[in-house]
């Protein structure tokens, strides 16, 4: 099927990241807003991409010692084929690499069953709802935690979740540079 790069964006990146969002979020985040992203040294911001396009970009934030994951998308025409895990697994390792980060929270839509079971699979439990924290349509966001993220344990499981998620985009044909590191 061709090449991915899982990798940190570069500014040309961004015209398809704004695309990507307004295809999975309805503008969440503006082009600026990405820039200010991309300029941030605490924030983490990463692609999965071939050449043509930006197919998914996720987010985080290091605050204190508390990984706050922001925003996951993929866009759906490649949903469920291993890019949000290979993009969450990398945001979590890069977390547990800085070894100040004992938590990591995100907040999902109550109706995103599919995103709730990624992120089971991620260890990250139910803690807490915010009401009608979305937007377009107006929802509750479920608020997940998931605790010991700087544990020599954890880094031995996001290993394996990393061959997990790398294997199953590879199985359909598509070969993955790495430069996220």
């Amino acid at each position: 099927m061709g090449q991915l790069e899982l990798r940190r964006p570069t500014i040309t990146d961004l015209n398809g990241i704004v695309h990507l969002d307004q295809v999975c979020l309805g503008g969440f985040w503006s082009y600026q807003e990405y820039t200010r992203e991309l300029e941030n040294p605490q924030h983490t911001l990463l692609v999965v991409a071939s050449p043509e396009q930006v197919w998914g970009c996720g987010v985080s934030w290091g605050i204190a010692d508390e990984l706050h994951l922001v925003l996951l998308m993929v866009h759906p025409q490649y949903r469920r084929r291993g890019i949000g895990g290979l993009l969450l697994c990398r945001l979590l390792q890069l977390g547990h690499r800085g070894g100040d980060r004992q938590w990591a929270t995100l907040e999902v839509r109550a109706s995103n069953e599919p995103a709730q079971r990624l992120y089971q699979h991620f260890g990250f439990e139910l803690v807490g709802r915010r009401p009608r924290y979305y937007q377009n349509p107006e929802e509750d966001a479920l608020i997940l935690w998931r605790n010991h993220l700087n544990t020599p344990q954890t880094a031995q499981e996001l290993q394996r979740q990393w061959q997990y998620w790398r294997s199953r985009v590879e199985v359909q044909g598509w070969s993955l540079v790495d430069c996220s590191y």
